[in-house]
């Protein structure tokens, strides 16, 4: 039985390490085809994700509790926590924890990222967190709860800064981005 798992769970790594070598070649050739791959492993996905770092990291435990809604980004080293074992070391501390020293107790909570919502460098997103559409996420932002579509994120704790769409404005009209091209 365990052998089993071991086998499967070393089969999902190598696909998973091939698909992130097509990053090299063809990022958006890469991210469908990550795509693919997590959804196969149960993830929710809507539509194909903008981009999806190979440095991302998905908690394992169970996919099924992660969405990722149509054109989000997930920038590189982000993390997306589903579990917690904080609990596992309260209840030791009480004396209520699983006297089995190879099985511990843990928060297990999905994460949702809404359409076009783009999630910055190293942020992480805890057990829980439910970010709405066109939501901008800053570099290194610690992210918990619910966020409301077109708001801008960030900090640690990640606060409501500014609205999306009034932002998304104001940069229009200062013309100071550029659209890339080969």
């Amino acid at each position: 039985m365990k052998i089993g798992r071991v086998i499967k769970k070393a089969w999902k790594v190598a696909e998973r390490n091939y698909v992130k070598k097509l990053a090299h070649i063809d990022s958006n050739y890469y991210t469908r085809q990550y795509a693919k791959h997590l959804k196969k492993y149960g993830m929710d996905i809507d539509g194909v994700p903008r981009y999806i770092a190979t440095t991302a990291t998905f908690d394992g435990n169970d996919y099924s509790i992660i969405h990722l809604g149509d054109g989000c980004v997930i920038s590189s080293e982000v993390q997306l926590l589903t579990h917690d074992y904080s609990i596992a070391r309260g209840l030791q501390a009480i004396g209520k924890n699983n006297p089995d020293p190879f099985r511990d107790e843990l928060f297990l909570k999905g994460i949702f990222v809404g359409a076009n919502s783009f999630v910055g460098t190293r942020s992480t997103l805890l057990p829980g967190t439910h970010i709405g559409d066109n939501v901008i996420v800053g570099a290194c932002s610690v992210v918990k709860g619910t966020i409301p579509d077109n708001s801008i994120v960030v900090g640690n704790p990640a606060r409501v800064i500014a609205n999306t769409k009034d932002w998304a404005e104001k940069k229009y009209s200062e013309k100071e981005y550029f659209v890339e091209g080969f």
